[in-house]
């Protein structure tokens, strides 16, 4: 064997730990980037917005195989930034929130609020009463709920309905005001005034859609830039919409299937006057919606606490025999 081949083969080692460095640290690098791309790009461009909508727990995996690979390639310091890289993923990307239920004040009274997309073509009414009656709720929020099937679900509780929204109350319904939609003529959004035990409070059950037309997401390039545009254009206006819904004083709520993940912009239009019930005392991903019936994915269901109201209390439960998980709150209401 010559002296050249005996230099190469010991330089092989040598390559392949550089070129496994170099793949950990893109691996490291790409939970900031995609961060980075959310918020500075965000969903001004089409491709960007694909990736706000676009479920998040992934990003957390990237930096795990690069911790791997670092190890492999013996770069202790390169795997410590990709574990630091899955942490900012898994808490900052991907939203898993780590709180703790909160001690419900002993001067303030507390409701049970529930909200699903109950799946509007099931015909498994008996099941979803059972589930809802078992929540023990005072306020129960509908979305995909017009068909006859879901007309008087709840014994012992009053009921509006606007569009495919249905408001359940246990008290008494005040004031009930559905607006339709000027531009799409759909009512999306169900705005009423209730008397509960606890107190007054309005509540707004909303269905935000995905696009103006329905069905899955277009898999042609030219067509998914149209449904993604479409989309953020919409989302605009309903926002818009639901912020103006907001009285000017007193306690409320907004729950409802908002199609919107954490990272929207719009989340963070909201952020600024209610609060997220799984941000503050929720745990986990909190993912609501189920892709193929199976696996969670996303978080787009939401109830938002304002006006005094405190969330004291967030879980969810399963999904079956719809496509979303139900969430159920426990809020303080003001004295």
């Amino acid at each position: 064997m010559s002296d050249l081949t005996v230099v190469e083969d010991r330089r092989r080692p040598g390559c392949l730990r550089r070129g496994l460095a170099a793949l950990a640290l893109i691996c490291a690098i790409a939970p900031f980037a995609i961060w980075l791309v959310m918020r500075v790009p965000g969903e001004s461009w089409w491709l960007t917005a694909g990736i706000v909508y676009a479920p998040k727990p992934q990003w957390v995996l990237i930096p795990c195989v690069g911790a791997l690979l670092a190890l492999v390639a013996w770069r202790g310091r390169l795997m410590l930034l990709n574990v630091a890289a899955a942490l900012f993923a898994l808490f900052v990307v991907a939203g898993y929130e780590w709180e703790r239920p909160v001690e419900p004040p002993p001067d303030r009274p507390v409701i049970r609020v529930a909200t699903w997309n109950v799946f509007g073509w099931t015909e498994q009414r008996e099941l979803v009463r059972e589930r809802i009656m078992s929540w023990d709720c005072d306020i129960v929020c509908l979305q995909e709920a017009a068909r006859e099937t879901f007309r008087r679900l709840l014994p012992g509780y009053e009921s509006a309905m606007g569009g495919d929204l249905r408001i359940y109350v246990r008290g008494r319904i005040i004031n009930r005001e559905a607006p339709v939609d000027p531009v799409t003529g759909q009512r999306r959004m169900l705005i009423v005034d209730v008397e509960t035990d606890a107190g007054p409070l309005r509540v707004i059950g909303v269905h935000v859609p995905r696009a103006r037309t329905h069905g899955g997401t277009p898999r042609e390039l030219e067509p998914l830039r149209r449904y993604i545009e479409e989309g953020v254009e919409l989302r605009e206006r309903k926002f818009a919409e639901l912020v103006d819904a907001f009285p000017p004083e007193g306690p409320f709520i907004v729950a409802g299937d908002m199609n919107t993940p954490p990272a929207s912009r719009f989340h963070a239009m909201l952020s600024e006057s209610l609060i997220d019930s799984h941000e503050a005392v929720g745990r986990g991903f909190g993912h609501t919606f189920v892709w193929r019936r199976h696996l969670p994915m996303m978080r787009i269901d939401y109830v938002w606490a304002g006006g005094g109201v405190e969330p004291l209390s967030h879980r969810i439960e399963p999904h079956r025999p719809s496509d979303h998980r139900p969430v159920v709150v426990e809020l303080a209401l003001p004295e």
